[in-house]
This record gives structure tokens, sequence and C-alpha cells, in this order.
């Protein structure tokens, strides 16, 4: 059975030795540290909220634009400036690793063909089954009963209703990056490391994500008990890069959603 269950594991997992020690040698050492890893999960989700909701309407008088403008700029500039900048700019100054070094340390060193190609698919069919029953019987309830909340209400206006993809090509080009490469970047890549020796750190991580989605709250925090089944950390702890988190985020925006309202209704 052990040899079984090896294999198993060896099917998936990537053997990288080299790359797991180099990573190691700058995770956070202490609980402070690791703290103010988790915490930095959180802050650029807090600036998004402030913009969304108490700051949106002052915002639109004095700039003359509409909520969803208001919203897409600060997103746009939270996921390209935040999510791009801060782990690039902590690794050059503060791990004192260079562009290159940044690169691998972020796991964009290894194309991995076999977690694309056989990896990636078999996790994408497994949490879409998984999700099947959640998103049916316990999504709708968790996300009307915080909707329901003045201060997380997403209404008409919210740029989720308006429609995140509704903007001239090259700011959503801008959104686009951010998103799906700026998001797997400061969470997979950058944080995921930072935080190796906290036990779970996967699941810290993936929670930690939809909690800092605080400018959609209803959705994302419905989302919170999916968490452990959305596969986007294993990837890149089993395949030891990023390719297949930004693909995996990729289908869950834009395919995802589709197969779930189309087999379940929601």
């Amino acid at each position: 059975m052990s040899i079984v269950y090896r294999k198993f594991v060896n099917f998936f997992n990537l053997s990288d030795p080299n790359y797991v020690n180099f990573v190691r040698k700058f995770e956070a050492k202490t609980k402070k540290e690791i703290a103010f890893y988790l915490f930095l999960g959180l802050l650029p989700g807090l600036f998004a909220y402030l913009f969304t909701y108490p700051l949106r309407e002052p915002m639109m008088e004095w700039l003359g634009i509409s909520a969803a403008y208001v919203q897409f700029f600060a997103l746009a500039v939270m996921s390209i400036g935040w999510h791009l900048l801060v782990p690039f700019l902590m690794l050059r100054y503060k791990d004192r690793l260079s562009f290159k070094e940044s690169l691998v340390y972020l796991g964009f060193a290894r194309l991995d063909l076999k977690g694309l190609l056989i990896v990636f698919p078999i996790l994408t069919i497994l949490f879409t089954l998984i999700s099947l029953p959640y998103m049916k019987y316990v999504f709708p309830p968790l996300f009307n009963w915080l909707n329901g909340f003045p201060a997380f209400h997403m209404g008409e206006w919210h740029i989720f209703n308006q429609g995140y993809y509704d903007f001239p090509l090259f700011l959503l080009l801008i959104g686009l990056v951010g998103n799906f490469i700026g998001e797997e970047i400061y969470f997979r890549g950058y944080l995921l490391r930072k935080v190796g020796r906290l036990r779970l750190d996967w699941l810290w991580i993936a929670i930690i994500f939809q909690f800092y989605h605080m400018w959609q709250i209803p959705m994302n925090w419905s989302f919170v008990p999916l968490a452990m089944f959305i596969p986007e950390e294993i990837l890149v702890k089993l395949r030891k890069n990023i390719y297949g988190a930004i693909l995996l985020h990729l289908f869950v925006n834009f395919v995802w959603g589709i197969i779930t309202l189309y087999l379940v209704g929601v």
C-alpha cells in the first residue's frame, strides 16, 4: 500500500529539492513575521473596500466619473500596483534577490507541461464536481445573508453588477493582467511561500484570499467554506510553479460559473 501511495503522490507532486530549499531560505521564521504576511494578504482588500463603499460617492463627485470607474480604477491600482510591485520590491530590498531570482522564487522558472496538461485538468474536474452541491445548497443562503448587511450590500452600482469587463480594451487589459497574473503572483507566488512554515499554509492563504475580497464580501466570503477545495495553492505547492494557478484562475472566472449556472442554476 505504501508503494502505491508513494507512486500516487509522485504522480501529482513534482520533486524539485533545489527549488524547495531555495524558497525555504526566505520563509517567515517567527509567528510575528507570519502574522505580518497574512495581514499583507488582507491589506489591499481593505483599500478596495474603502473605495467601493465609503469613498465611492465622494470620489465620483470629485473626479466626475461613474461608480463603476471609481471602483475599476481602485481595483486596477490595487492589482497592477500593489500585487505586482510589492512582491518584487520586497524580494529585491528585503530578501536581496535579483529580478531573475525573484522570478524563480515566484514560480515562473519552470513551464510544467505535465502539470498543465494532466494534473491541472484532474484537479479542476474534481473541484468542479465538489463545488456543484455547495453552489446549489450552501452558497445562495450565505450570499443572501451577507448581502443583507448595508456595509456589504452589492447594489446595482457595484462593479460586479455593472460588469467587470465592460470597459475600453486598454483598461480591460490592465484589469485582466492585474487580476489573473497580479493576484497569483501576490498570493500564490509570494505570500504562500512566505508562510511556508505555517501548518496548512495552503489553506490559510486560500481563506485569506477569499477574505481579502472585501469589496465584494457577499460573493467571496460565501466561498470561504469551499476554499479548501479550490486547488490553486495546492497546484503551486505540488508543481513548484505558478502557471497552473493562473490557468485555474482564468477557468474559475470565465468557465466555472457557466458550468455551475447550467448544471445547478447558480
